[in-house]
């Protein structure tokens, strides 16, 4: 079909760019399906050296109908790695604080599963994607470094996780503004509520004139501001992440932005888990079933990452990074001036 040229009686008064006349239904039923397979069969890398958003690298040899009907496919594998954090630690979460005390002391906590347990889930599920959005920089760094040259490729595994970083990013931005939603109903709920009048009327019972604990408030104050500060910091990196901000702007600066901010966001997450767990670490009552927080299950990674990072930028590091990348290569004379240049 796509060699039949529409029937004359289709066309209009010749002029390129005029309305078309359509003659009936059929024929301009008949010149879209005909357009429409032009577009399918014309569409290779070598016809598109026009395009503004094209890029070489992307092409793959599977027919391009067939991606046409996929669904977010750089999508697939953050999502699924998301949704599997979230189930576990949602598990973890009901099994620590519904099930246990339900089952040992005959207490129903099940009217937490909606807004408590949901938000620790939350901001676990953030901070570990956010993690995953800067450990495979961190890996592809030690990788050059063991190997002394750029012109290797990366395993294909660790060559998938790097494009899909923007990914693992924005869904921890996502996770990271719903948990702040969701810290900021807390005092609308009923449940609260009857909890603080329940607290009142224990401290008029225990003759208590004033229940200010000092450091439990520098605690609450200082983990909300990092929050905060982070969570602002994530916005700016979700904005520089779409494509028409992100082509305004240079390659220092969005170097800048997505990987300086992006790293001091991670310990600004890093520290707020931190001084949330306050002394937390040494309670015992913490271990419920002998299993630990899920903060200290979270905050291990991103230590990982940071320390890592720390020792990458160290000078005895650094300046050999900055030679790989320039085209250096170990077990070869350095030759020429190195210049760092970005394409």
């Amino acid at each position: 079909m796509a060699d039949e040229e529409a029937p004359s009686s289709c066309m209009g008064n010749g002029d390129l760019w005029a309305p078309q006349q359509w003659r009936s239904m059929e024929c301009k039923t008949q010149l879209n399906v005909d357009l429409q397979l032009n577009s399918n069969n014309n569409y290779h890398p070598k016809n598109c050296e026009g395009a503004d958003y094209y890029d070489d690298f992307d092409w793959d040899s599977t027919s391009i109908s067939n991606k046409k009907m996929e669904l977010f496919p750089k999508w697939r594998l953050p999502a699924k790695i998301a949704f599997s954090l979230s189930l576990f630690f949602f598990i973890y979460t009901f099994l620590r604080e519904v099930l246990h005390p339900f089952l040992t002391q005959k207490r129903n906590e099940f009217y937490r599963i909606p807004i408590l347990v949901i938000n620790k889930v939350l901001p676990d599920v953030a901070i570990t994607l956010l993690t995953l959005a800067y450990l495979p920089g961190v890996l592809a760094t030690i990788l050059q470094l063991h190997r002394g040259t750029k012109y290797r490729r990366f395993p294909r595994w660790l060559d998938t996780w790097m494009l899909r970083r923007k990914q693992f990013g924005l869904l921890g931005f996502f996770l990271g503004a719903m948990h702040a939603i969701y810290s900021l109903s807390y005092p609308m709920r009923r449940s609260y509520r009857y909890k603080l009048l329940n607290w009142a009327y224990e401290q008029v019972q225990q003759q208590r004139e004033n229940s200010w604990i000092e450091h439990d408030v520098w605690r609450m104050e200082i983990y909300v501001c990092l929050g905060i500060i982070a969570l602002a910091i994530l916005g700016i990196l979700a904005v520089a992440s779409i494509p028409a901000v992100g082509n305004s702007l240079s390659w220092r600066e969005y170097n800048f932005i997505q990987s300086k901010l992006g790293h001091i966001a991670l310990f600004l997450c890093t520290v707020h888990t931190l001084v949330f767990a306050w002394n937390k670490w040494v309670d015992v009552k913490q271990f419920i079933w002998y299993t630990p927080p899920t903060f200290m299950l979270v905050v291990l990674l991103p230590l990982v990452v940071l320390l890592c990072k720390t020792v990458l930028i160290l000078p005895c590091f650094s300046k050999r990074i900055q030679k790989i990348r320039c085209g250096w290569e170990s077990g070869k004379g350095t030759g020429a001036k190195c210049v760092l240049t970005h394409l």
